[in-house]
Order: structure tokens, then sequence, then C-alpha cells
């Protein structure tokens, strides 16, 4: 047991100078790597990467990691006289903001040092710092550059507007967004005409004004009948700037609140109308809206792909104009010849099964075809085909047809061979239109309401 104690102790004492010595061996971190240097006249970034065997390609990933941290020691804070200042509840914005105009710096970031490399087993670090007063001095003289470009842009597009090319002049308007888009948060001071102003506010609140004087018009309503369409000389816009001014070139989209429609955009002309068409009225409301509005986002992508300006600039309100679609259904009268074995009858049969489904839809009829949208014609007669032993079978033919006012017929039926069965021919004739009157409500007028009231096409 002695012997077995001793054996146990050396080993443990041979293991724990061999752990000491282990330890000893390891390298000692530097201070910025164990914790992240402060200075008043440096920014700093700190990168590190997990050594692989592509030795280029994790100190490149350890660069990048620092360029990030350095630019995200840069602060953002919002001027009171900056584009974003321009926009109601810009706090939100701005987060998302931030993040790229981080990005976005982190890739234009010159000027930088490298102060320290080191790495150990595993790990591969990298210490960038950058001067205050060397990132001031760059950041201005670029600002300085950014500034005249967007001057220029903004300059063009006020002479535009002064001869009334208002597209061409928000087209400019957007693009002078774009070289002082890094300074959305920053004041921005230029002189223009002799008078120092907030460029990027001047631009915000040029393209604010300008859209604010364009004004789309149009019928207040319009009235048309269930099923028919409307064209695009009825849902015509006139566009105008400042009240006088036609403007063409400009870019619409309309929207309509029964359903989507096939082409919701449209262009001015010269003259400065644009119109638009609904294919077939079909709601069973008696009024929806039709809507117009400036469509700036495609006035906006002409000018720049930049999603930032974009958002930006989605907040802005445009010129609208509704119209009401006042619908009216359509009137319909019904004429009907229908014999029984070669007689008149007395009620017309098929004729008041239409009338009933008429009244179901709530359509309204006339007597007078010439005051009617559509007239309902039935011609219809039953035939005996055959007896035995004194039960009689009768046949009924008829033909359905609707005319519009027009003279267009619309929809054309007809039933052959129905047949009615009696003892007395005449009852076997009432059989059989009792049975066709069952396929005139469950089919004829469901197809005749498909064709006139929801614009299908024709049977």
């Amino acid at each position: 047991m002695r012997n077995q104690f001793l054996i146990l102790l050396a080993a443990i004492t041979l293991w724990g100078c061999g752990g000491s010595k282990k330890t000893a061996d390891m390298p000692i971190s530097p201070s910025w790597v164990q914790a992240r240097p402060a200075s008043q006249m440096y920014y700093v970034g700190i990168g590190s990467a997990r050594k692989t065997n592509d030795a280029n390609g994790y100190m490149q990933t350890a660069k990048q990691n620092a360029l990030a941290d350095l630019a995200s020691d840069i602060s953002i804070n919002i001027s009171s006289n900056s584009v974003l200042s321009a926009f109601e509840s810009q706090q939100r914005f701005f987060e998302d903001y931030s993040s790229t105009i981080k990005a976005d710096a982190q890739k234009e970031l010159e000027g930088y040092e490298v102060v320290e490399t080191w790495e150990d087993a595993s790990t591969y670090w990298i210490y960038f710092r950058l001067l205050k007063e060397t990132y001031r001095k760059i950041t201005d003289d670029k600002k300085q550059k950014a500034a005249a470009k967007a001057l220029d842009f903004y300059d063009k597009a006020l002479q535009n507007i002064e001869t009334g090319e208002v597209r061409v002049a928000l087209v400019l308007l957007v693009k002078a967004l774009e070289p002082i888009k890094p300074y959305f948060a920053e004041t921005i001071m230029a002189n223009y005409n002799g008078k120092d102003i907030f460029l990027g506010n001047e631009i915000v609140q040029s393209i604010s004004t300008t859209l604010n004087k364009i004004a789309i018009t149009g019928p207040r309503e319009l009235k048309v009948k269930t099923g028919k369409a409307l064209q695009q000389n009825e849902l015509r816009f006139f566009v105008n700037y400042n009240q006088s001014t036609p403007q063409k070139g400009i870019p619409l989209k309309a929207s309509y609140t029964e359903k989507p429609i096939t082409q919701n955009k449209s262009t001015t002309e010269t003259n400065g109308y644009a119109g638009f068409g609904i294919d077939a009225v079909r709601s069973s409301k008696p009024i929806e809206k039709f809507k117009v509005n400036l469509d700036f986002e495609a006035i906006v992508s002409e000018a720049t792909t930049d999603f930032t300006i974009r958002k930006v600039l989605a907040r802005f309100n445009v010129p609208t104009f509704e119209v009401d679609i006042n619908i009216v259904k359509p009137v319909f009268a019904i004429q009907s010849i229908e014999k029984n074995i070669g007689n008149l009858t007395t009620s017309s049969i098929l004729a008041e099964a239409v009338k009933r489904k008429l009244v179901e839809s709530s359509m309204p009829i006339v007597e007078k075809p010439n005051e009617a949208d559509y007239v309902i014609s039935i011609d219809a007669s039953t035939v005996q085909i055959s007896e035995s032993n004194g039960y009689k079978q009768a046949a009924l033919t008829a033909t359905v047809s609707v005319k519009s006012i027009d003279g267009i017929e619309v929809y054309r039926k007809t039933l052959d061979r129905v047949l009615g069965s009696h003892f007395d021919i005449e009852m076997a004739g009432r059989n059989a239109y009792a049975e066709a009157t069952k396929r005139v409500e469950n089919t004829i007028m469901r197809e005749i309401i498909e064709v006139v009231v929801k614009g299908k096409s024709s049977y």
C-alpha cells in the first residue's frame, strides 16, 4: 500500500510540473486584445478571425471585421438641418438608415493605419486606428464634392420647373440626393445664387413643393350599367402644374375597389391627359371607387436604383383623384310566343319563369322593349309525337335569345324535344312546359346573367 501511494504522489507531481510549464509557455495577449482601447484622438477598430489553413482568408476576415468595428466607432447623430430631420417619425427610419450608412462608411474608409497584429494558436487579431482629425478632413472634402454635384442637379431641376417640365425636374431633384446620401443625417451647407442654404433640406422641400403643385382632375362620378365597360375616353384624367400648365410624361397609377384592373398604369400625353379602362363592371354594389395617383415611385425608379433613397422618398404624399362609379342594373323586357299543341297559351309559362329569376336578381323589368337595355325573346311550341294505350306524349322546342338595345344578339339557346306525358294531349304539352321551366330557371337564366351582368363571353 505504501509503494502504491508513493507512485500516485509522484505521478501527480509530474503532471503538475508539466501543466505549469505549458501555462508558462502560452503567449500573453496584448492589452488591446484583452480590452478595447479608448482614445480621444483616434477611432478604433479591432477585428479577429479563427485561424484556418487559408492564412490569407482568415487575415482578410479579421481585416473586414476590424473595419466594421472602426465604422461603428464613428457616431452618427441626426442634425436638425439634415435630410432625415425633414421627415416625421424619422427615428425609426434612422435606425435602419444608420446600419446602411455604416456599411457604406466601411467601404469608404481611408486614412486608417494598422497599429498591431497578434495571434495565438487558434485566433488572429488586428488593430486599426484612424485619427479623428484626419477623418474629419477627408469627410469634409468628400462632402464638399458631393454637395457640388448635388447643387448642379438642384439648379437644373429648378430651371426645368421654371419652364414647366415638371417630370424632368422631379427626376433631377431625386438625382440630387444621390451624391449626398452618405450625409443624410448631417447638415450640408451650400451657396446658391449668393445665399447659404441647407442643401439637403432644400432638395427635399423642393420635391414636396413640386408634388403639392401638381393636380389631377377628371370626372367626379360616372354612371355605368352592370356588365358594361368604361372606356379610356370616360376614365380620362388631366394633370397640370400650378393650376395652369398641362404636364406631359407624368406616370399615373390607378386602383379600382371592385377588383384589380389589367392596365393600371398610364402616362400623360402632350396635352396633359391620360386614360384608363375597365373591361366590365360586375359589382353588385351600387357604388365603387376608381382612384388615380401620381406614380412617384416610377419617377424615383427612373432617377435612382438606391434602396435607401427610394425608401426615404416613399414617405411623400402624392396627388390623387377619386371617381365614384355609380352602378346601375340593366333593364329588361320580355317578349314571348308560347304555343301548346298549336294554340297560344293563356299564361306564358316560360316568360313567367324568366320574370321570376330577374326579380330574384333585382333586375328592373319594363313592358316596352324600346325602354329596355336587353330584350329576352322566347319562341316555344309543343307537338304530339306519340300515343300508346291512350297515353299521349308531347315534345317542346323553344329558342331563348337576348338582344341588346343596339340590336346585337348576346345570347341564344335552343331547347329541343323536352318531353311531357299525359292522357290529355294539352296536359302532356303543359308537362313539357313544366320541364322546360326547370331548365330555364336553373340553366338558361344563370347563363343570361353571366352574359349580361358579369360580362362573360356569349353562349
